[in-house]
């Protein structure tokens, strides 16, 4: 499991980021409904955005040894984290990244933003800072906040609303807004700024997001190969340009997605693998034929539906084992009925 620590680790350092440099005043265009936005006061300090390049994030951790020390203490806190939900093993992968970068004292996880109730007992909370950390070397205290997104694009054109995640409940246009005009605006609200560190207050404070992800665009493999589809896609505005992409199709397409692969396994990934695939471990036993596959489709496909997701499934070459091609998404009954429920009623 080390190695697939290292290429997951390599993977959140090195894959192109999320979000373009712009991201943070196209959310405001994209948000459909502003009253959602929930802040406990008015912005009291200025809500410096900072954007987070690729190269930035590459050099995180930048010499190949830093990068196997780390990855072998992000190897010891995954035994003790007792969840597969992969939003949370991507936070404690930035967490030792961070700890790596910044030193471990600097850097604060999950910070929580607390209102005590006058009078009496408990008090509510607004939410909590993923991340805040000092920046000794550029004097300043940074809010950091973190997030790996997986969206399929139901319709051809760059609104945030038609990138849906595969479970149809979360969208891009829910999520992004919340990120840019909630969650990094709530450090510079006065409740927010009572929540750094004493030490840290009167230094300037800046707002970064780490996101990686991939977007996922409709493809038809009887029509054209996916290298083609992607050259008239519409991309999502306020997403950077070199975002990972990748394919969803419809079940029936599946057959004319073997065509594409021939000499190749399939293999449905646990949402756990989604980042870079299986273990090299786990590859005998989960990889199946194309017959095979195709065999239990409709059954997966039923179970999924039921559960609100797609299956998500991986590519891998028979010719050079272990070699993983692509992933990409097979829409279940769930997401078909709510894409079309949706284009009805626009």
């Amino acid at each position: 499991m080390l190695e697939l620590v290292e290429r997951e680790l390599n993977w959140i350092l090195d894959s192109p980021v999320f979000f373009a440099r712009d991201a943070h005043l196209q959310a405001p265009l994209e948000c459909q409904n502003l009253s959602s936005i929930s802040l406990p006061g008015p912005i009291v300090s200025p809500n410096n955005f900072e954007f987070l390049s690729n190269e930035e994030s590459a050099n995180l951790i930048s010499s190949a040894q830093a990068r196997r020390d780390c990855a072998e203490k992000i190897f010891k806190e995954l035994q003790t984290l007792h969840t597969g939900r992969l939003g949370l093993v991507f936070e404690k992968y930035l967490e030792q990244i961070l700890a790596s970068h910044f030193g471990s004292s600097n850097v604060s996880t999950r910070v929580p933003v607390r209102q005590d109730y006058v009078p009496g007992p408990g008090s509510k909370t607004w939410g909590e800072f993923d991340f805040l950390l000092l920046n000794s070397k550029k004097q300043r205290v940074e809010h950091w906040e973190s997030s790996i997104k997986f969206y399929l694009q139901v319709r051809d054109e760059p609104a945030w609303k038609w990138c849906w995640g595969p479970g149809v409940i979360d969208r891009l246009d829910l999520k992004g807004p919340k990120t840019f005009l909630q969650q990094l605006s709530l450090s510079s609200t006065l409740l927010g700024q009572n929540s750094i560190p004493t030490p840290w207050r009167e230094l300037p404070l800046v707002k970064r997001v780490f996101a990686k992800g991939t977007i996922f665009y409709s493809w038809k493999p009887h029509i054209e190969t996916f290298a083609e589809r992607l050259k008239h896609i519409s991309a999502p505005c306020g997403l950077s340009g070199e975002h990972l992409k990748s394919w969803w199709i419809h079940p029936h397409s599946v057959a004319h997605l073997e065509e594409h692969y021939r000499n190749h396994s399939i293999a449905i990934l646990p949402r756990r693998y989604w980042m870079t695939g299986l273990p090299k471990e786990a590859l005998p036993t989960l990889l199946e034929s194309w017959s095979t596959f195709m065999e239990k489709l409709e059954l997966r496909s039923k179970v999924a539906s039921e559960r609100k997701e797609c299956l998500y499934v991986a590519i891998y070459s028979t010719e050079l084992v272990g070699k993983l091609e692509c992933c990409g998404f097979i829409a279940t009954p769930h997401f078909i009925n709510a894409n079309s429920q949706k284009n009805t009623t626009e």
